[in-house]
Order: structure tokens, then C-alpha cells, then sequence
């Protein structure tokens, strides 16, 4: 396969916004989200420590090129939206793939911190619920309640729609 062709499937694939799998966002924003994650840095990643500002949840899987895509673009927004959201990429694979997380936050050359699931989120029990695909973007207000989420990758004016809107403490629709 030539570099062309990948780079070509590569944007297709972070450009083209699909209709979300499974549930729908909420159409009241709801509680507050609680959850924690430890980083691939050894450190946590939790609510507690989000609030204030808009926050980002991405995720994905080291192997799915959409993921990538999806975790580079929102590594640009992460840089030019204004205030900087909180963002997180989790990755949605067992413990031994510690190297591959590693490896996918290097290699992409993200800013942000990656985590790996925890078995609560890989069994669909965690605080986001079911992730029904990769990659699911979900953004919460300032207040930690969701305001945006979708399954599938998403254009980053949609991504930048949803962290505004989340500054505003409204619900942007899903996709």
C-alpha cells in the first residue's frame, strides 16, 4: 500500500462524520460525571480535577485508523480552542497493551494524556456506559455533565462546535 493511499483512507476516515451507534445523547445534560483513569504517565485523570472547563473523553483503540485520525484533530483543538479544554484519550484495550497506549500517544504526538480503560469501562459498567464503537467522542460542560457525544469520527468544526457549546453550557445534538 503507498503512503498516498493511506493518508488519503486516513483523512476519509477523520472527516467523514457518521451517525452515532447505540444511545443517543441525553437530551437533558443530567449528573455530573465521576470518573477516573490512570494515565499511561503513571498519574490519575479524573472529574475531580476537570471542572472549570469543558472536557473531552475520547475513545478509541491503538490499532483503528479513524482513532487516530480522531486523536490528532482533537490534538489541534486541544491547542486552539480557547479556553483549552481538559481533554483524555482512553484506550479501550487490556492492561498488557500498556505499550501500545504509550506508543500511540508518542507516535501521534499528543499533547494530552492517554489512559487504558479500566474493567468497568471495558464492560460497558463505567460512568460513560457502553462504547458501541471507536472512536466516541464525549464532551462535558464546565460542570462535568455531557454535553456532546458520538460515535464514529467527527469533523473538527463539530468537534469545536461541541466544546463551545459546553462553554455555554448547552447540549450540542449528536451527529
Amino acid at each position: 500500500m503507498g503512503a498516498g493511499f493511506v493518508a488519503c483512507l486516513l483523512a476519509l476516515c477523520a472527516c467523514a462524520e457518521t451517525s452515532p451507534l447505540g444511545p443517543a445523547a441525553p437530551k437533558t445534560r443530567g449528573d455530573p460525571v465521576v470518573f477516573s483513569f490512570g494515565t499511561t504517565e503513571g498519574e490519575l485523570f479524573g472529574s475531580a480535577a476537570t471542572r472549570g472547563r469543558s472536557t473531552a473523553v475520547l475513545f478509541v483503540t491503538t490499532f483503528d485508523l479513524a482513532s487516530q485520525a480522531q486523536a490528532r484533530f482533537l490534538n489541534e483543538l486541544f491547542k486552539e480552542h480557547q479556553p483549552h479544554p481538559h481533554v483524555l484519550a482512553v484506550v479501550l484495550e487490556p492492561p498488557m497493551h500498556r505499550v501500545l497506549a504509550e506508543a500511540f500517544r508518542t507516535s501521534l504526538g499528543l499533547d494530552y494524556p492517554v489512559a487504558l480503560a479500566n474493567p468497568t469501562t471495558l464492560s460497558g459498567d463505567g460512568p460513560f456506559g457502553e462504547i458501541f464503537g471507536v472512536p466516541t467522542l464525549v464532551v462535558l460542560d464546565a460542570s462535568g455533565r455531557m454535553a456532546f457525544r458520538s460515535t464514529g469520527a467527527v469533523s473538527k468544526q463539530t468537534m469545536d462546535a461541541a466544546f463551545t457549546a459546553a462553554d455555554e453550557g448547552q447540549m450540542l445534538p449528536s451527529p
